[in-house]
Order: structure tokens, then C-alpha cells, then sequence
């Protein structure tokens, strides 16, 4: 009887670590989710990002073509 009560006893030891255990990494899939999106977020911007820094480059040789245009 005393052994079985043991039993008992570490398995539910087990059950709640189990559970603690399941928290934790329901957890972190939550934090890595979050994580991804604000990855993806940045990614995007750094995109945007490219493309206004192309416009400007090309405006730059447009101005001097006009300048050299202009001032012969």
C-alpha cells in the first residue's frame, strides 16, 4: 500500500511537470509567432525601404542629365 501511494504520488509529480512543461512551450510557440510576424514586418519595410532609396538614386541622374542639358 505504502508503495502504491508512492507511485501514485511521483506520477502525479509527473503529470504536473508534464503540464508545466506543455505551458512553457505553448509559450514560446506564441513568442516565436510574434517573433515572425514582426520579421516579416521588418522585411517589408527594409523592401519599401530599397525602393524609395532607388528612386532617389535614379532622380540624382535624371537631375544631371538636365543639368548638363541645360547648362551646355
Amino acid at each position: 500500500m505504502k508503495n502504491e501511494s508512492k507511485i501514485i504520488e511521483l506520477l502525479a509529480e509527473m503529470v504536473k511537470g508534464q503540464d508545466r512543461l506543455t505551458a512553457e512551450v505553448s509559450e514560446l510557440k506564441n513568442e516565436s509567432i510574434k517573433h515572425n510576424l514582426q520579421i516579416a514586418e521588418n522585411s517589408r519595410a527594409v523592401l519599401k525601404l530599397a525602393d524609395e532609396i532607388r528612386l532617389v538614386a535614379e532622380h540624382e541622374k535624371r537631375i544631371s542629365k538636365l543639368e548638363l542639358a541645360v547648362f551646355k
